[in-house]
């Protein structure tokens, strides 16, 4: 399969989504391209390489995602249905395989839950952040298909007024040097 790209369009939208941390995910859930305010918020994607930029792998995985969510396995679980309703279209795909091998070599919840067979079509909801330096934050959040055939999704977290969470983006926005808040 041919990589994936995020082209102009899109890359402008999400860079215009100032106040609101914004990604692109492709069809397997790889990080394709991200926005200041989500690197402020969720950590600098494009330190992660291959499998590890993955959703599901940042989930499950990694130690710095995980505790960043509040609500890990009632969310960890979600995300696990959501990401089998979405890897149905693409049964005996390599990639696909191959990530779920991974997930279930890597991670005893994943482990535990593949074979539980849930599924879910979840497209928003809300989101409860401890972020090591801003602490408690909500967010709402939405995943917008691309319409272009490509699979690809722009999931937009807003910041709700609950725990003061766009001040606290604000600042941690304010706190990236110059040349991260513009991407």
């Amino acid at each position: 399969m041919a990589a994936e790209k995020v082209d102009g369009p899109l890359l402008h939208m999400l860079q215009s989504l100032v106040l609101q941390p914004a990604y692109v995910v492709g069809r397997r859930w790889d990080v394709l391209a991200w926005n200041p305010a989500a690197l402020a918020v969720f950590g600098d994607y494009g330190l992660l390489e291959g499998d590890a930029r993955n959703i599901v792998h940042m989930v499950f995985t990694n130690p710095h995602h995980r505790r960043l969510l509040v609500d890990w396995e009632d969310l960890a679980r979600t995300v696990l249905a959501s990401f089998r309703a979405a890897s149905a279209r693409y049964v005996g795909d390599p990639d696909f395989e191959r990530l779920i091998e991974l997930m279930t070599r890597s991670s005893p919840e994943f482990r535990d839950w593949w074979p539980q067979r849930d599924v879910a079509h979840r497209l928003s909801g809300v989101k409860h952040v401890r972020h090591p330096s801003a602490g408690a934050m909500t967010f709402e959040h939405m995943s917008l298909s691309i319409g272009d055939g490509s699979d690809m999704k722009l999931i937009v977290y807003t910041p709700l007024a609950e725990q003061n969470s766009v001040a606290k983006l604000q600042t941690l926005l304010d706190a990236l040097p110059a040349e991260r808040r513009s991407a």
